[in-house]
C-alpha cells in the first residue's frame, strides 16, 4: 500500500481527512498490510478485516462529519468488487478520505488529499445521495464473491446494502449502473496520482 498524502499541499485538505487518512495508515502498520508479500493471504486477509470493521463500525461523528454539517443523508461509501482470488475495496467519505486496497495486498491511502481524487469523490458521494433508496439495510458486511460488486451506504441511519454483477453494472444495465462509473472514476483518479 502506498501513502500518497505527499504530492499535496496540505492547508487545502480538511483536518478530518488527514486524521482519517493517518488512522488508517496506522492500522495498516500495525496490522502489517503495508509490510506483507502477496504470499501471506492469512495474515493479509486479517489486516483487511481489521480495516473494514474500522470503516464499518466508525461513528461519523468522531471524525466531524454531521448531519448540521453534511446535509445529506449518505456520508460515505464503501464499493467492493470480488475477483478470482479474492476483492478490492474503495473507501469513501465525506471528509475527503479516500483509500482503494486489495485483500490480496497492497492499495492506497490517503488519496483524498489529491484535489483530482477530492473532485471524483465529491460527484461519486452526490450519486450516492440518490441511489441510496435502492439499498437495503444491513447489519453484516459480507465481502463479495467473483463477479459480484456491493456498494455499502454509510448513511446516519445506518448502512445499506446493493449488490449486483459487476458485468451488468459495467454495461450500463443496471439501475446503479452511472454510480458504478462515477467509483471507477474515483478509482482512476488514485491511479493517475500512482503513476506521477
Amino acid at each position: 500500500m502506498r501513502n500518497s498524502n505527499k504530492r499535496m499541499q496540505s492547508d487545502k485538505v480538511p483536518a478530518t481527512c488527514k486524521l482519517m487518512s493517518r488512522l488508517i495508515y496506522i492500522i495498516a502498520i500495525v496490522t502489517g498490510i503495508l509490510l506483507l508479500p502477496m504470499s501471506h493471504a492469512t495474515e493479509n486477509d486479517e489486516a483487511i478485516k481489521g480495516l473494514r470493521e474500522m470503516i464499518f463500525n466508525l461513528d461519523p461523528n468522531e471524525i466531524g462529519i454531521t448531519q448540521d454539517k453534511l446535509n445529506h443523508p449518505v456520508w460515505g461509501m464503501v464499493m467492493e468488487t470480488g475477483f478470482e482470488n479474492g476483492s478490492f475495496t474503495l473507501v469513501t467519505l465525506a471528509d475527503g478520505t479516500t483509500s482503494l486496497y486489495f485483500s490480496t495486498g497492497g492499495g492506497t491511502i490517503g488519496a483524498g488529499e489529491h484535489e483530482n481524487v477530492r473532485k471524483a469523490v465529491g460527484h461519486y458521494l452526490t450519486g450516492a445521495q440518490y441511489f441510496y433508496k435502492n439499498a437495503s439495510k444491513v447489519e453484516e458486511t459480507p465481502r463479495p464473491v467473483e463477479g459480484e460488486v456491493i456498494f455499502y451506504f454509510l448513511t446516519f441511519e445506518g448502512k445499506s446494502a446493493y449488490s449486483a454483477p459487476e458485468e451488468k453494472l459495467g454495461n450500463g444495465k443496471d439501475e446503479l449502473s452511472n454510480l458504478f462509473y462515477a467509483a471507477h472514476g474515483v478509482i482512476s483518479e488514485i491511479r493517475e496520482i500512482e503513476q506521477k
